[in-house]
Order: structure tokens, then sequence, then C-alpha cells
């Protein structure tokens, strides 16, 4: 079976839910994977793909935001890391190893961003984020397609007027 030159490839990373779940999708063409964590159980999605014929070869969950997944065996240039998260709160950023992990292999910009607030806001505060990666693997830092949304929890205190 021959793969098209172009193929599609979309992440929905779920930044939080109102229900006991939250979820994030990959479509690889017309192959979707789904995956779900319960919400007391933020969750980092890693997924390899071979670039020749786009297999999913890794595909878990991890909650640990400082450890690189088992992958090292995949951390060439003829394989594609996605990274999606699920309801992670900034007190849960990557950090120490992982964040080196991901930076070298498409990061950037987006992921410095997240750090930014959680450093500079106090991580606990501002809630969850949601981010998703692409990136060619082999810490070539070659960059990646990735997305950051930040979602602030606001606390709002009513008085009756007088």
């Amino acid at each position: 079976m021959s793969t098209p030159a172009n193929t599609a490839l979309s992440v929905v990373s779920c930044q939080w839910s109102s229900s006991n779940t939250s979820y994030a999708m990959i479509g690889i063409g017309n192959t979707i994977l789904n995956q779900q964590a319960p919400t007391n159980s933020p969750s980092f999605w890693f997924v390899v793909i071979a670039r020749t014929n786009l297999n999913v070869v890794y595909n878990a969950l991890q909650t640990a935001p400082d450890q690189v997944p088992p992958i090292s065996q995949y951390n060439d240039s003829n394989h594609i890391l996605v990274v999606a998260t699920l309801s992670i709160g900034l007190n849960n950023q990557p950090q120490g190893a992982l964040f080196a992990f991901l930076d070298v292999n498409g990061a950037g910009a987006q992921l410095r961003r997240i750090e930014q607030l959680a450093v500079q806001f106090n991580c606990g505060s501002l809630g969850t984020y949601g981010y998703a990666l692409v990136g060619v693997l082999g810490n070539g830092n070659i960059p990646g397609s990735k997305r950051a949304r930040l979602q602030a929890r606001s606390w709002v205190r009513s008085s009756p007027c007088s």
C-alpha cells in the first residue's frame, strides 16, 4: 500500500473538561485516535508515527511532567512526535528532562510561553492549559507545529448593591 505524498494530521488537545473525563484526538488521514483520562489524572499523550508508512509505533499517556517517555528507539528523523495535553494544570507544565526533550524536537516558543506564565503568575493560580505539538523526532531542533491555550480560572465574589 502506498502512502500519498500529503496526508492530513490533526490534533485536538483538551484544555479542561466539565465532565469526569478529559479527551484528546489525533487524526492521521482517515484514521482517528482517541484518548481519555480522568479529570483528576491530568496527562500528556505521546504518539510516535513512522514517517514511511504513517503507522503508530508508540501510543501512551503519561502524568509525569519531568520524564521523557520511553521512545528512545524512535528518536530519529524517520518518526513524527505528536503530543497533546489532557487537562494539565500550570503546576504540571513540562520541566527538566521532558522540557529539554520537547524543546529539541520542535516545541519552541509555545512551550516557553507556558513556562513563562507558570513562573511569572505562580504555577497553581491560573488553571489549565491545552498544548499540542507535531514535530519530527531526532533532536534536530526542527521547528514543529504547535499551539497552546491557557484557561484561566477566575474567582468572582458577588455582594448586594447598597
